[in-house]
């Protein structure tokens, strides 16, 4: 079984509502992170939030995975609706594709498709890392938000890494 790099809803519109400073901040974690999950050939699954009437709309702009984080021919897609990424989608069958036990989960947002994906995964014998400063939410107190995710997330028995001390060595479970 193996390691997946699973990054979420990281699309033009929510980066932007983050604002340019935090967007930013997400991004200077995330660029490296993917670079160094490429470079030791861990497969990198994207998962993209179809929805609302006034944003995310397929085929437009701001529904488009941010541009500094293009996935790469070959690195799958998964679309949903909901906020939980196993919810009515293609995740579990392209994660049994890749034969994945373990997810290392990136993303956005933190205590809405983070959480309920992460939720998603231990419902289905899932193993989860969160990357540390890989997780972002436009919420007021995304501190605290954060804070209170990190906890929960170890209560349901995942790890929670910085963004820079994953893919040097292998990733103890």
């Amino acid at each position: 079984m193996a390691d997946v790099l699973l990054i979420i809803d990281v699309q033009r519109a929510l980066l932007e509502e983050l604002g340019p400073a935090r967007g930013a901040e997400l991004l200077e974690a995330l660029v490296p992170l993917l670079e160094r999950a490429r470079s030791a050939e861990l497969p990198v699954v994207y998962v993209r939030h179809d929805g609302s009437p006034h944003e995310l709309i397929p085929g437009t702009p701001d529904w488009e995975i941010a541009s500094e984080i293009t996935p790469r021919a070959g690195e799958p897609i998964v679309d949903k609706r909901s906020a939980d990424a196993f919810e009515q989608t293609t995740l579990s069958d392209v994660l049994a594709e890749l034969d994945v036990d373990h997810l290392i989960v990136a993303g956005m947002q933190t205590d809405v498709c983070v959480n309920a994906t992460i939720g998603g995964a231990a419902e289905r014998g899932y193993q989860a890392t969160l990357v540390a400063d890989g997780h972002a939410t436009s919420t007021v107190n995304e501190q605290g938000v954060r804070e209170a995710m990190h906890e929960a997330m170890r209560a349901r028995g995942a790890r929670i890494v910085a963004a820079a001390e994953l893919f040097g060595s292998r990733l103890p479970r």
